[in-house]
């Protein structure tokens, strides 16, 4: 497990959510986008603790496939399913991205977020829109760039959370059409970012803020790796950002 994804699993342990700014509420909007509603079939892809499928499938009746790499995040999400009663309506399984493990045309929605970053993303893609029915849509909300960053920039990041790359918003458009989606929207929220860490520290509350520090104390590694997460987003506060991006599959 990559570095990413290793301080997303910490902090989701700490009882945070949304590990993105603006929340679940841009989680909706980019669902609404998408058409998620009452008889659609929604795959999630890299579901973490279950946050978004357990939300669509209250909210809009839908049904989830959610899945993930991690048979822990796999564990928190089936709990809060079985937590909130939603078990008819989401289902998880251990699958890889890029090699989903669907028929070709199974689903209405393919949404995904926070997860693309770090995948191949020709293969991730290419197996997103084979699963799409024709006319289905796929939603992906990530951080961006906010403009185009050196080389030596992109490298950084990509050494130090092991394998992260993404691009400008206008890029991933470019992108995911020559995949062979069309009607491509793109929404840019940069503008929550300066909100994050007074959000989460909100989402936490008091005892969350002290079990948060008392488990960084107790684990050195996790303490560094997140005082660097916190260091790039300081130093390079003016080229990250966050956006979502939605295409349709003709």
């Amino acid at each position: 497990m990559g570095r990413m994804a290793d301080i997303d699993e910490f902090m989701y342990s700490c009882g945070l959510e949304i590990l993105h700014p603006g929340g679940i509420q841009k989680t909706d909007e980019m669902a609404r986008m998408c058409g998620v509603a009452k008889g659609k079939l929604v795959l999630d892809v890299g579901v973490g603790k279950g946050v978004t499928p357990c939300y669509l499938a209250e909210k809009y009746g839908c049904d989830i496939i959610g899945v993930d790499v991690s048979e822990r995040m796999l564990q928190r999400a089936e709990r809060m399913a079985e937590e909130k009663g939603l078990t008819d309506k989401v289902s998880l399984r251990k699958a890889d991205a890029h090699n989903l493990p669907f028929e070709d045309g199974s689903f209405d929605v393919v949404i995904v977020e926070c997860v693309t970053t770090l995948l191949d993303k020709p293969k991730a893609f290419s197996e997103m829109y084979r699963v799409l029915k024709s006319g289905g849509s796929l939603g992906d909300l990530e951080m961006t760039w906010q403009k185009k960053p050196s080389e030596e920039v992109e490298k950084r990041f990509h050494e130090i959370w092991e394998g992260y790359g993404t691009m400008t918003l206008e890029e991933w458009k470019r992108f995911i059409e020559g995949v062979g989606f069309e009607d491509v929207k793109t929404v840019d929220f940069s503008d929550t970012l300066p909100d994050m860490e007074k959000a989460l520290k909100k989402e936490l509350g008091m005892y969350g803020m002290l079990k948060f520090g008392l488990r960084l104390a107790l684990n050195r590694s996790m303490a560094k790796a997140m005082s660097e997460y916190r260091k790039m987003f300081k130093e390079y506060v003016d080229y990250i950002g966050y956006g979502y991006f939605v295409g349709r599959k003709p």
